[in-house]
């Protein structure tokens, strides 16, 4: 159980840091990113990857145009 614990956390704080590193600092309802459980915290990440990879796509486009 501790393994699966130390993971959780490792995984938390991977996200945690990406997602500062891309100046989101809260949940959209203000709530502190510490103060999140593991799947909202994967939500968000998912939604900023996406988001990520359309503004590449989009120029990308751009520029073949």
């Amino acid at each position: 159980m501790a393994v699966l614990k130390e993971a959780v956390e490792k995984r938390k704080q991977y996200i945690i840091d990406f997602l500062i590193d891309h100046e989101v600092y809260e949940s959209p309802d203000g709530r502190q990113l510490y103060e999140l459980p593991l799947a909202e915290l994967e939500r968000m990440y998912i939604e900023l990857r996406c988001e990520i990879g359309r503004e590449i796509s989009r120029i990308e486009r751009e520029e073949d145009e």
